[in-house]
């Protein structure tokens, strides 16, 4: 389960299919495309502080990145059985 202090790099860097769904919720979010930004940004920057910069309450945010995870978690468990 994603917290409001995890850092955005730790969360992209275990759960990549997140950055698509990210920038496809809020264009705020496209700057994770940027190697500059997610390298040096990414690695300080918690779901919090993201949340913030979005103008997306965090709670929302919060919901829509664990929803994402356990979606992708329950196909994965689909595909295996």
């Amino acid at each position: 389960m994603i917290k409001e202090n995890d850092k955005i790099a730790d969360i992209l860097t275990n759960y990549p299919f997140l950055k698509e769904k990210l920038i496809s919720r809020n264009r705020i979010f496209k700057n994770l495309n940027n190697p500059v930004v997610f390298n040096t940004v990414g690695k300080y920057a918690r779901i919090c502080d993201v949340a913030k910069v979005s103008g997306e309450k965090l709670e929302d945010v919060l919901a829509f990145v664990n929803s994402e995870i356990s979606n992708f978690e329950n196909i994965s468990i689909c595909k295996k059985q």
